[in-house]
Protein backbone atom coordinates (compact mmCIF):
# COMPACT_ATOMS: atom_id res chain seq x y z
CA UNK A 1 0.00 0.00 0.00
CA UNK A 2 2.84 2.44 0.47
CA UNK A 3 4.73 1.61 -2.54
CA UNK A 4 1.30 2.87 -4.46
CA UNK A 5 0.77 5.48 -2.46
CA UNK A 6 4.35 6.90 -3.54
CA UNK A 7 3.84 5.83 -6.73
CA UNK A 8 0.57 8.23 -7.17
CA UNK A 9 2.07 10.60 -4.77
CA UNK A 10 5.06 10.61 -7.73
CA UNK A 11 2.92 10.90 -10.60
CA UNK A 12 0.46 13.59 -9.12
CA UNK A 13 3.82 15.53 -8.49
CA UNK A 14 4.76 15.28 -12.18
CA UNK A 15 1.42 16.38 -13.63
CA UNK A 16 1.57 19.65 -11.16
CA UNK A 17 5.17 20.49 -12.94
CA UNK A 18 3.42 20.00 -16.83
CA UNK A 19 0.73 22.16 -15.63
CA UNK A 20 2.70 24.78 -13.66
CA UNK A 21 4.95 25.11 -17.01
CA UNK A 22 2.19 25.15 -19.42
CA UNK A 23 -0.71 27.35 -18.09
CA UNK A 24 -0.94 30.00 -15.26
CA UNK A 25 -2.98 28.23 -13.14
CA UNK A 26 -1.90 28.16 -9.51
CA UNK A 27 -0.71 25.02 -8.17
CA UNK A 28 1.10 23.46 -4.90
CA UNK A 29 3.79 25.81 -3.84
CA UNK A 30 6.19 22.62 -3.07
CA UNK A 31 6.72 20.81 -5.63
CA UNK A 32 9.59 18.03 -6.03
CA UNK A 33 11.18 19.16 -8.78
CA UNK A 34 14.08 18.13 -10.61
CA UNK A 35 15.67 18.23 -14.36
CA UNK A 36 15.10 14.63 -14.60
CA UNK A 37 11.42 15.14 -13.11
CA UNK A 38 10.76 17.78 -15.55
CA UNK A 39 11.56 15.15 -18.49
CA UNK A 40 9.08 12.65 -17.01
CA UNK A 41 6.49 15.45 -16.73
CA UNK A 42 6.49 15.21 -20.29
CA UNK A 43 4.08 11.87 -20.21
CA UNK A 44 1.29 15.13 -19.06
CA UNK A 45 1.25 17.20 -21.85
CA UNK A 46 -1.54 15.79 -23.47
CA UNK A 47 -2.93 15.57 -20.02
CA UNK A 48 -2.59 19.87 -18.86
CA UNK A 49 -4.13 19.78 -22.68
CA UNK A 50 -7.41 18.16 -21.76
CA UNK A 51 -8.12 20.55 -19.04
CA UNK A 52 -6.84 23.59 -20.74
CA UNK A 53 -9.74 22.48 -23.33
CA UNK A 54 -11.85 21.50 -20.76
CA UNK A 55 -11.81 24.54 -18.51
CA UNK A 56 -12.46 26.79 -21.68
CA UNK A 57 -15.38 24.43 -22.92
CA UNK A 58 -16.96 25.68 -19.54
CA UNK A 59 -16.14 29.02 -19.81
CA UNK A 60 -17.84 29.08 -23.30
CA UNK A 61 -20.49 27.82 -22.17
CA UNK A 62 -22.24 31.11 -21.14
CA UNK A 63 -20.51 33.14 -23.65
CA UNK A 64 -22.39 30.87 -26.29
CA UNK A 65 -25.84 31.24 -24.67
CA UNK A 66 -25.80 34.67 -24.37
CA UNK A 67 -23.21 36.23 -26.81
CA UNK A 68 -23.68 35.43 -31.04
CA UNK A 69 -20.78 33.33 -32.06
CA UNK A 70 -18.32 35.48 -33.33
CA UNK A 71 -18.09 37.59 -30.14
CA UNK A 72 -18.18 34.57 -27.80
CA UNK A 73 -15.62 32.84 -30.25
CA UNK A 74 -12.97 35.98 -29.74
CA UNK A 75 -13.62 36.25 -26.06
CA UNK A 76 -12.75 32.42 -25.36
CA UNK A 77 -9.61 32.98 -27.55
CA UNK A 78 -8.34 35.94 -25.35
CA UNK A 79 -9.44 33.84 -22.22
CA UNK A 80 -7.05 30.74 -23.90
CA UNK A 81 -4.07 33.43 -23.88
CA UNK A 82 -4.77 34.31 -20.24
CA UNK A 83 -4.87 30.44 -19.27
CA UNK A 84 -1.73 29.77 -20.95
CA UNK A 85 0.02 32.72 -20.70
CA UNK A 86 0.43 32.80 -24.65
CA UNK A 87 2.69 30.06 -23.94
CA UNK A 88 2.37 28.42 -27.37
CA UNK A 89 1.71 31.40 -29.52
CA UNK A 90 5.20 32.71 -28.27
CA UNK A 91 7.04 30.01 -29.39
CA UNK A 92 4.92 30.15 -32.63
CA UNK A 93 5.98 33.56 -33.18
CA UNK A 94 9.19 32.81 -32.69
CA UNK A 95 9.66 30.49 -35.00
CA UNK A 96 7.85 32.64 -37.87
CA UNK A 97 10.60 35.31 -37.15
CA UNK A 98 13.78 32.62 -37.44
CA UNK A 99 12.68 30.90 -40.20
CA UNK A 100 11.38 33.39 -42.38
CA UNK A 101 14.24 36.09 -41.29
CA UNK A 102 16.95 33.52 -40.64
CA UNK A 103 19.33 31.89 -43.61
CA UNK A 104 21.61 29.50 -41.52
CA UNK A 105 20.75 27.46 -38.34
CA UNK A 106 22.58 29.62 -36.22
CA UNK A 107 20.67 32.96 -37.35
CA UNK A 108 17.82 31.01 -37.29
CA UNK A 109 18.14 29.88 -33.44
CA UNK A 110 20.03 33.39 -32.91
CA UNK A 111 16.57 35.42 -33.75
CA UNK A 112 14.14 32.75 -32.01
CA UNK A 113 15.99 33.93 -29.17
CA UNK A 114 15.81 37.38 -29.12
CA UNK A 115 12.39 38.34 -27.01
CA UNK A 116 11.33 41.10 -29.68
CA UNK A 117 8.50 40.29 -32.35
CA UNK A 118 9.44 40.46 -35.63
CA UNK A 119 7.43 41.14 -39.36
CA UNK A 120 7.75 37.53 -39.78
CA UNK A 121 6.45 36.61 -36.18
CA UNK A 122 3.71 39.29 -36.22
CA UNK A 123 2.10 38.31 -39.32
CA UNK A 124 2.25 35.11 -38.75
CA UNK A 125 0.69 35.46 -34.75
CA UNK A 126 -2.02 37.33 -36.99
CA UNK A 127 -3.05 34.77 -39.08
CA UNK A 128 -2.60 32.01 -36.12
CA UNK A 129 -5.25 34.28 -34.04
CA UNK A 130 -7.61 35.15 -36.97
CA UNK A 131 -7.75 31.68 -38.46
CA UNK A 132 -8.50 30.14 -34.57
CA UNK A 133 -11.42 32.62 -34.30
CA UNK A 134 -12.78 32.65 -37.29
CA UNK A 135 -12.56 28.65 -37.13
CA UNK A 136 -14.00 28.65 -33.26
CA UNK A 137 -16.95 31.15 -34.30
CA UNK A 138 -18.00 28.53 -36.98
CA UNK A 139 -17.95 25.77 -35.18
CA UNK A 140 -20.20 27.18 -32.66
CA UNK A 141 -22.99 28.56 -35.15
CA UNK A 142 -23.25 24.42 -34.82
CA UNK A 143 -23.97 25.27 -31.19
CA UNK A 144 -22.03 24.68 -27.85
CA UNK A 145 -21.31 20.75 -27.80
CA UNK A 146 -19.48 20.42 -30.56
CA UNK A 147 -17.23 23.26 -29.95
CA UNK A 148 -16.52 22.03 -26.70
CA UNK A 149 -16.15 18.05 -27.41
CA UNK A 150 -13.36 19.82 -30.26
CA UNK A 151 -11.51 21.94 -27.43
CA UNK A 152 -11.20 19.08 -25.39
CA UNK A 153 -9.81 16.55 -27.94
CA UNK A 154 -8.07 19.03 -29.82
CA UNK A 155 -6.07 20.81 -27.10
CA UNK A 156 -5.55 17.10 -25.92
CA UNK A 157 -4.00 15.91 -29.46
CA UNK A 158 -2.32 18.91 -30.40
CA UNK A 159 0.26 18.58 -27.27
CA UNK A 160 0.38 14.96 -27.69
CA UNK A 161 1.73 15.58 -31.45
CA UNK A 162 4.08 18.39 -29.71
CA UNK A 163 5.23 16.05 -26.84
CA UNK A 164 5.53 12.89 -29.25
CA UNK A 165 8.57 15.04 -31.30
CA UNK A 166 10.90 15.23 -28.29
CA UNK A 167 11.06 11.42 -28.59
CA UNK A 168 11.30 11.23 -32.16
CA UNK A 169 14.22 13.47 -32.95
CA UNK A 170 16.96 15.42 -30.87
CA UNK A 171 17.01 18.46 -28.50
CA UNK A 172 19.07 21.01 -30.65
CA UNK A 173 21.40 22.21 -27.23
CA UNK A 174 24.95 23.17 -29.41
CA UNK A 175 22.75 26.43 -30.86
CA UNK A 176 19.98 27.02 -28.13
CA UNK A 177 21.64 26.67 -24.77
CA UNK A 178 20.55 29.99 -24.29
CA UNK A 179 17.00 30.33 -25.66
CA UNK A 180 13.63 32.33 -23.30
CA UNK A 181 12.07 29.09 -24.44
CA UNK A 182 13.39 25.66 -23.16
CA UNK A 183 11.31 22.82 -23.87
CA UNK A 184 9.74 21.32 -20.40
CA UNK A 185 11.83 18.01 -22.06
CA UNK A 186 14.34 16.92 -23.71
CA UNK A 187 14.26 13.34 -23.67
CA UNK A 188 11.78 10.87 -23.22
CA UNK A 189 11.29 7.03 -22.40
CA UNK A 190 9.15 4.98 -23.91
CA UNK A 191 6.59 4.64 -20.68
CA UNK A 192 6.70 8.41 -21.32
CA UNK A 193 5.40 8.25 -24.55
CA UNK A 194 2.79 5.62 -23.86
CA UNK A 195 1.06 7.56 -21.21
CA UNK A 196 1.21 10.58 -23.79
CA UNK A 197 -0.46 8.71 -26.45
CA UNK A 198 -2.97 6.93 -24.71
CA UNK A 199 -4.05 10.53 -22.56
CA UNK A 200 -4.41 12.53 -26.37
CA UNK A 201 -6.43 10.09 -27.82
CA UNK A 202 -8.94 9.14 -25.31
CA UNK A 203 -10.83 12.86 -25.17
CA UNK A 204 -11.00 12.24 -28.84
CA UNK A 205 -12.03 8.60 -29.05
CA UNK A 206 -14.48 9.52 -26.34
CA UNK A 207 -16.19 12.75 -27.95
CA UNK A 208 -15.35 12.85 -31.53
CA UNK A 209 -17.06 10.61 -34.25
CA UNK A 210 -15.09 7.57 -35.27
CA UNK A 211 -13.98 8.99 -38.65
CA UNK A 212 -12.95 12.23 -37.96
CA UNK A 213 -10.82 11.36 -34.96
CA UNK A 214 -9.08 8.85 -37.81
CA UNK A 215 -8.76 12.16 -40.12
CA UNK A 216 -7.33 14.04 -36.77
CA UNK A 217 -4.81 10.90 -36.23
CA UNK A 218 -3.88 10.37 -39.59
CA UNK A 219 -3.28 14.08 -40.19
CA UNK A 220 -1.23 14.86 -36.79
CA UNK A 221 0.68 11.81 -37.50
CA UNK A 222 1.65 13.32 -41.34
CA UNK A 223 2.24 16.76 -40.10
CA UNK A 224 4.56 15.60 -37.30
CA UNK A 225 6.67 13.07 -39.06
CA UNK A 226 6.89 16.20 -42.13
CA UNK A 227 7.45 18.74 -39.29
CA UNK A 228 10.21 16.41 -38.13
CA UNK A 229 12.04 16.36 -41.90
CA UNK A 230 11.51 20.42 -41.58
CA UNK A 231 13.37 21.11 -38.54
CA UNK A 232 16.28 18.15 -39.09
CA UNK A 233 16.97 19.97 -42.27
CA UNK A 234 16.89 22.98 -41.18
CA UNK A 235 18.44 23.30 -37.61
CA UNK A 236 19.04 20.24 -37.07
CA UNK A 237 16.95 19.42 -34.24
CA UNK A 238 14.07 20.90 -31.86
CA UNK A 239 14.08 23.48 -29.76
CA UNK A 240 11.15 24.88 -27.20
CA UNK A 241 9.89 27.53 -29.39
CA UNK A 242 9.73 24.41 -32.37
CA UNK A 243 7.28 22.15 -29.79
CA UNK A 244 5.42 25.51 -29.54
CA UNK A 245 4.42 26.17 -33.03
CA UNK A 246 4.25 22.75 -33.84
CA UNK A 247 0.83 22.49 -30.96
CA UNK A 248 -0.21 25.82 -32.73
CA UNK A 249 -0.02 24.26 -36.33
CA UNK A 250 -1.81 21.04 -35.10
CA UNK A 251 -4.50 22.77 -33.24
CA UNK A 252 -5.20 25.09 -36.45
CA UNK A 253 -5.30 21.92 -38.89
CA UNK A 254 -7.75 20.32 -36.46
CA UNK A 255 -10.23 23.10 -36.41
CA UNK A 256 -10.07 23.56 -40.25
CA UNK A 257 -10.33 19.46 -40.71
CA UNK A 258 -13.76 19.48 -37.79
CA UNK A 259 -14.90 22.80 -40.15
CA UNK A 260 -14.89 20.76 -43.15
CA UNK A 261 -16.75 17.91 -41.98
CA UNK A 262 -19.34 21.06 -40.47
CA UNK A 263 -19.64 22.01 -44.26
CA UNK A 264 -20.35 19.10 -45.59
CA UNK A 265 -22.66 18.07 -42.84
CA UNK A 266 -20.76 15.00 -41.71
CA UNK A 267 -20.86 14.25 -37.88
CA UNK A 268 -18.69 15.03 -35.64
CA UNK A 269 -19.60 14.12 -32.27
CA UNK A 270 -19.27 10.56 -30.77
CA UNK A 271 -22.95 8.59 -31.12
CA UNK A 272 -22.69 8.68 -26.80
CA UNK A 273 -22.31 12.19 -27.03
CA UNK A 274 -25.28 12.90 -29.42
CA UNK A 275 -27.32 11.19 -27.36
CA UNK A 276 -26.46 12.72 -24.40
CA UNK A 277 -28.71 15.13 -22.74
CA UNK A 278 -26.61 18.34 -23.51
CA UNK A 279 -27.16 17.76 -27.16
Amino acid sequence: MAGLFTVIKREINLFWLALAFFTRIPVPAELDFSSEKMNHASRYYAAVGALIGFLLAAFLYPLWFFLPANIAAIILTGVSLLLTGAFHEDGFADMCDGFGGGFDPEKKITIMKDSRLGTFGGAGLFMELTLEWALLAYVLERGWLAAAALLISLHALSRGSSGALIFIMPYQAALDLKSKSKPLATGMRKSDLLILVITALIPGWLLLDPVLMTALCVTGVVMMLWFRSFLMRHIGGFTGDCLGALQILALITGLVIAAGFLKGDLPVLSAIIEISPLS
